[in-house]
């Protein structure tokens, strides 16, 4: 009997936008929760909650490092609040502006608040038309206050820094919004803030610029190597120093590309990966390349809710070479889904999340994961080590900010929050280069690895006639880890369907996989 050899069975990914029946044998067509990489398929690690429950539902987050300890900062719809570890207990301090002792609320917004760090001091900015950007001194008995010499009635819809600059971005003065003005502070000194913001002081380096050119809306911005790069909803701009009177120079680089919203931009390596209007892509400040072309770019936007196309974001899991485009699936209101990019294998994958409103990447305190009072996993389910590290380094993990009051690390443990994941691989419409033909598929042999005496379920199926129906599905085959070799079946189809499932395992992985078949009839 033929044997048709699978090997490397996440070397390829997730298609989407290319009918199934034109795929290399090794695509799949579908999948959920499963991660593709080093060219098997694993189910996603989870996540769990992390530093207690939050005081208030964050809306973004930001870490920063004071000394040898590792502070969370979390704003929401109306206060500011900083976690850190002590004498491993979570504590959660309030940091919220005060005038006479009292708080003073801010009107933050689900994807508006933007953070940035100069020369270690936190920044933060709610990006509407009525806060001004807020400064911390790293006091925890201190709270955060306006941006020292920020100038009066007037604020911005994100706030970057840039070598010694701040940079405001989308300006408000005086009640009126000049939504293409870029605005740049005096140089800091090291361990402060801008001196001055007056454009008109001839002493002082501070500037602004009106990107006026295509009518676009400035967004955002983030440092690329040595230049600053300013997205616009449908173009991206290079901001240079070059000192003199001038201070910087403006160079439009992308004309057809900009950013969807705030947080949709993430640095890779000396490249910006970004989330468009219409498009994911990649660029060095002079080209773009399109990464999700003839993949998934129709997919993902099919998949997405236009009605809050406003609230997605983008973020970086260093560790594993990812990046998750986070974004709110048709039926649901906060970002519930993220197409997840594997920037060093170029493979797509899909991962259910928890309803973020953001997430950011740093660094942990030990016991959240290290410890053994800190794993929730079940002992059958666990696959770390007694007391010994998670899944991945504590410099480099992902807290998510989820909008039903929690605070959640990514690849934390094998379950979702507690809940096993529904995770399956599908291919569909797989005629093995022969459409005349039926196959009868006799067994599948797949190299599935994972705890001993779980479970994964295969399914074959598939359609006589046409390669882009609804497979006919067979019976359930339930396959053991660490027992069973192969599946076997009887199925015969024209065109082959496969699935895999998670039965009874907590993680499991599939490396490689055979089917073992036999030509049938002809048309």
């Amino acid at each position: 009997m033929p044997i048709v050899p699978i090997p490397n069975a996440g070397s390829v990914g997730v298609i989407r936008d290319i009918a199934q029946h034109e795929l290399p044998p090794a695509a799949w067509t579908d999948a959920a929760n499963i991660r593709f990489l080093d060219g098997s398929c694993r189910q996603f690690f989870g996540h769990g909650p992390a530093y207690g429950a939050p005081s208030i539902t964050p809306y973004h987050i930001a870490q920063l490092s004071i000394g040898a300890a590792s502070y969370w900062l979390y704003a929401g719809a109306e206060k500011i609040y900083a976690v850190t570890v002590t004498g491993g207990v979570a504590m959660h301090t309030n940091l919220t502006r005060q005038t006479a002792g009292a708080d003073v609320n801010y009107a933050g917004k689900q994807n508006a608040w933007t953070s940035t760090m100069l020369s270690g001091i936190p920044i933060l900015n709610a990006g509407n038309e009525v806060d001004p950007p807020q400064q911390w001194n790293l006091d925890p008995a201190s709270r955060f206050k306006v941006l020292d010499n920020w100038p009066a009635a007037t604020f911005c819809k994100s706030m970057r820094a840039y070598r010694n600059f701040l940079i405001a971005l989308n300006v408000t003065k005086a009640g009126v919004n000049l939504p293409f003005m870029v605005k740049w502070s005096s140089p800091a000194d090291p361990g402060g803030v801008p001196a001055t913001w007056d454009q008109t002081d001839q002493n002082a380096e501070a500037g602004e610029y009106d990107l006026a050119e295509g009518g676009d809306r400035v967004i955002d911005g983030l440092q690329l190597r040595d230049s600053f790069m300013i997205y616009k909803e449908q173009s991206v701009w290079r901001m240079d120093f070059i000192g003199g009177q001038f201070v910087f120079s403006f160079r439009k680089v992308l004309g057809l590309s900009g950013a969807m919203n705030r947080n949709c931009i993430v640095e890779l390596d000396g490249e910006h990966a970004v989330l468009t209007g219409s498009d994911f892509v990649i660029h060095d400040g002079q080209s773009a390349t399109p990464v999700l072309d003839k993949v998934a770019r129709r997919a993902l936007f099919q998949d997405m809710d236009t009605a809050y196309n406003d609230r997605a974001f983008v973020f970086k899991n260093p560790f594993l070479n990812e990046v998750f485009v986070c974004y709110v699936a048709i039926g649901g209101t906060v970002p519930n889904k993220a197409l997840v990019w594997n920037y060093k294998d170029r493979t797509v994958s899909y991962r259910d999340m928890p309803n973020l409103n953001h997430a950011s990447y740093g660094v942990v305190d030990s016991t959240l994961s290290d410890s053994w009072a800190s794993d929730n996993d079940s002992w059958d389910s666990d696959l770390t080590a007694w007391n010994g590290p998670g899944f991945t380094p504590n410099l480099a993990r992902v807290l998510m900010a989820s909008d039903e009051g929690q605070l959640l690390l990514l690849d934390a443990s094998a379950s979702f929050n507690g809940v096993l994941p529904e995770s399956f691989l599908e291919r569909r419409g797989l005629a093995f280069g022969d459409d005349e033909y039926t196959k009868l598929v006799v067994s599948i042999r797949p190299r599935i690895s994972g705890n001993v005496g779980e479970t994964v379920i295969i399914r074959v199926g598939g359609h006589m006639t046409d390669p882009t129906a609804d497979p006919e599905w067979d019976a359930e085959i339930e396959f053991v880890i660490g027992e069973d070799i192969s599946a076997d079946c009887m199925v015969e189809y024209r065109y082959i369907a496969i699935r895999f499932e998670t039965g009874t395992a907590a993680q499991w992985r599939l490396d490689s996989f055979d089917y073992e078949i036999q030509r049938g009839s002809k048309w």
